[in-house]
C-alpha cells in the first residue's frame, strides 16, 4: 500500500504545494524551502513558523488516512482526504522526516522510511530523524514553534549520477524554477494579502530567507492593467451550493510591454493557461481548463480564445460536489452547473476572439455621433468552402487611391488580385505556430517619420473624398494601423 500511494500523480511543484497547505492551515507565515544538492544524497526541505504540533498530533499525521474526508472541515481547512503530507512527499521520496514543536514545547520527531518499512514488512514509524535531516531541524531550535518536513533518499528526482555532474544540477535546478513559478501561482492571493481571513500575506523563501529569494505572487488575471476587461461577479447556484465567477479578459500583446507579455504568459504560456481557474478557500485547484464545456463537443484550448481566464471560487463544503481529487489539483463541475458556465464562457471567448482579431485595438468612440466602422486593410472572405484572404477596398486609403488612379486602377486591381492570391499562409502559420509572440506591429521597427508621412497621406485622400478635418481625423482613429497611434492623432488634431 505505501509504495502504492507514490503514484497518485504528483509533480514536484504540486507535491510542494501540498505541503504548503498544512503550512497555512497551521497558521504560519512564513515558509522557507530549501533544494540541497548532493547528487544522489540531494534533498528538500520545507520548514514554516506555524502553530506545530505536539508528539501524539504528529504521530497521528504520519498515519495515512489521518482524518475521514466525510468529516466537516473548518471554513479555512485546505485539506480533505488526511493524505497529502504522505502522498505527496512519497511521491517524491523514500525517506520522510517531520519534526515539529509547539510554543514552549521540544521538537518532536517522526520519520518513514519506505526501505524499512519493505524490509520489516510492517508499518514502523520511526522516532529518530534521517542522517542527512539535521541541516533543516537545527533552524527549527531557534524559533518558537513551526514544522520542518526533509524529503531523503529522492528517487524521483535524482539518480544515481555524482554530485560533479553538471547535467543532472542543471535538471535538478531547473525542476526548482517549476516550483517557484507554480507557488507564486498557486497562492497568489496568500502571498499578496488577498485571501479572506487572514490578517497578513504569506511569505515563501527559496533557497534563502532575504527578500530576493521571495516567491511572488501571479496574478493570473493581470489585474493591474487598466486594459484587463473583468466582468461583474456573477453568482452561479443558491444557498451553499453557490459559487462566485468572474470572467476576465486580458490584454492584447499589442497593448503591454514584453516584459508584461513575459509575465502574463504563466508558468504554462499564454495558450495554455486559458480558460476556467478554480479556487477552493483562495488557493488555485484548477489552472487554466475548459472544464469539458461546450455545446456541441468540448472547447480545446485554441489560439484566438488565450485572452480569456476565467476565476472560480468554491469552499470546501463543495469538494464532493465538484470532484475534489486527492492531489487538489483537478475539480469538475457539477452538471447543475454545466449550462451557465458553458454560457459565461462562450462569452468570455468571443470576446477574446474579438480582441485577439483586433490586435487589442479598436480605436475609441467619436464624442457624440455614432462611431464610424473599424476598417482593417486585409479580410478574411469565404470562397466555396475554403477561406481566402483579401484586401478591403473600402479602406480609405486604398479606395482613395483607386479612384485617383483612374484608367490604370484596372492594373493595380490586377496587381492586388495576384497579392490576394499569393498569400503566404503555410508560411505565416508555421512561423506562428513556431514563435506566437514573434510578430511586429505594424511599423514597428521603421522610421518614425514614415508612419507620420503615411498618415497625413490618407487624411488627404479622406477630405479629398469629402470628409471634413474632424470627421476625416475622427476616421483615422478607427483605422488600423492607424489607431495604434494615438499620439500622432493628437498631433493632427493640434497641427
Amino acid at each position: 500500500m505505501i509504495e502504492s500511494l507514490r503514484s497518485v500523480g504528483y509533480t514536484l511543484p504540486t507535491a510542494v504545494a501540498d505541503i504548503v497547505d498544512n503550512s497555512i492551515a497551521a497558521s504560519a507565515r512564513n515558509v522557507w524551502i530549501k533544494f540541497f544538492w548532493a547528487g544522489k544524497s540531494s534533498a528538500v526541505s520545507i520548514t514554516d513558523d506555524g502553530l506545530g504540533m505536539t508528539e501524539t498530533v504528529l504521530t497521528e499525521a504520519m498515519r495515512p488516512g489521518t482524518q475521514s474526508p466525510l468529516i466537516e472541515r473548518t471554513p479555512r481547512d485546505l485539506g480533505r482526504f488526511g493524505l497529502g503530507l504522505k502522498t505527496a512527499s512519497f511521491s517524491q521520496c523514500r525517506s520522510l522526516t517531520v519534526a515539529s514543536k509547539i510554543r514552549k514545547g521540544s521538537i518532536s520527531i517522526r520519520r518513514w522510511d519506505l526501505d524499512y518499512v519493505g524490509q520489516s514488512n510492517e508499518w514502523r514509524l520511526l522516532k529518530t530523524p534521517a542522517h542527512d535531516a539535521s541541516f533543516a531541524i537545527g533552524r527549527l531550535e531557534q524559533q518558537e514553534s513551526g514544522t520542518v518536513i526533509v524529503w531523503s533518499k529522492l528517487d524521483r528526482l535524482v539518480d544515481e549520477r555524482p554530485e560533479s555532474d553538471a547535467y543532472a544540477q542543471e535538471h535538478f535546478n531547473e525542476l526548482i524554477i517549476h516550483v517557484i513559478s507554480h507557488l507564486g501561482m498557486t497562492f497568489h492571493r496568500f502571498l499578496s494579502g488577498e485571501a479572506k481571513g487572514y490578517s497578513k500575506s504569506l511569505q515563501i523563501y527559496v533557497n534563502g530567507s532575504e527578500p530576493a529569494h521571495r516567491v511572488q505572487p501571479w496574478d493570473p488575471f493581470l489585474r493591474k492593467f487598466n486594459a484587463t476587461q473583468p466582468s461583474p461577479p456573477e453568482v452561479v447556484g443558491v444557498g451553499q451550493s453557490a459559487v462566485r465567477v468572474q470572467s476576465f479578459i486580458l490584454p492584447h500583446k499589442d497593448r503591454l510591454s514584453d516584459a508584461e507579455y513575459m509575465a502574463g504568459a504563466g508558468p504554462k504560456g499564454w495558450s495554455a493557461q486559458q480558460g476556467f481557474y478554480i479556487y477552493r478557500n483562495d488557493r488555485i485547484l484548477v489552472a487554466g481548463d475548459w472544464l469539458g464545456l461546450g455545446r456541441q463537443r468540448a472547447w480545446q484550448k485554441e489560439e484566438h480564445c488565450r485572452l480569456a481566464r476565467l476565476s472560480i471560487d468554491l469552499q470546501n463544503l463543495h469538494d464532493f460536489d465538484w470532484s475534489l481529487d486527492v492531489k487538489k489539483s483537478s475539480a469538475r463541475p457539477p452538471a447543475i452547473f454545466r449550462d451557465r458556465l458553458t454560457g459565461i464562457g462562450e462569452t468570455a471567448r468571443k470576446r477574446s476572439k474579438d480582441i485577439f482579431f483586433h490586435r487589442g485595438e479598436v480605436g475609441p468612440r467619436p464624442i457624440g455621433g455614432s462611431a464610424p466602422p473599424f476598417l482593417r486593410p486585409w479580410q478574411s472572405v469565404r470562397r466555396g468552402y475554403s477561406n481566402t484572404y483579401s484586401i478591403n477596398r473600402e479602406h480609405p486609403l486604398i479606395s482613395g487611391v483607386l479612384r485617383k488612379l483612374g484608367p490604370l486602377s484596372e492594373d493595380v486591381e490586377a496587381m492586388l488580385r495576384v497579392l490576394e492570391e499569393t498569400v503566404p499562409v503555410e508560411r505565416i502559420w508555421l512561423d506562428v505556430a513556431e514563435d506566437p509572440a514573434g510578430y511586429a506591429v505594424p511599423y514597428e521597427g521603421l522610421d518614425p517619420a514614415l508612419v507620420w508621412r503615411d498618415l497625413r497621406k490618407t487624411l488627404d485622400i479622406l477630405q479629398t473624398g469629402g470628409y471634413s478635418r474632424l470627421n476625416a481625423i475622427q476616421y483615422l482613429e478607427r483605422i488600423e494601423p492607424f489607431n495604434r497611434y494615438p499620439e500622432l492623432i493628437t498631433r493632427l488634431r493640434e497641427d
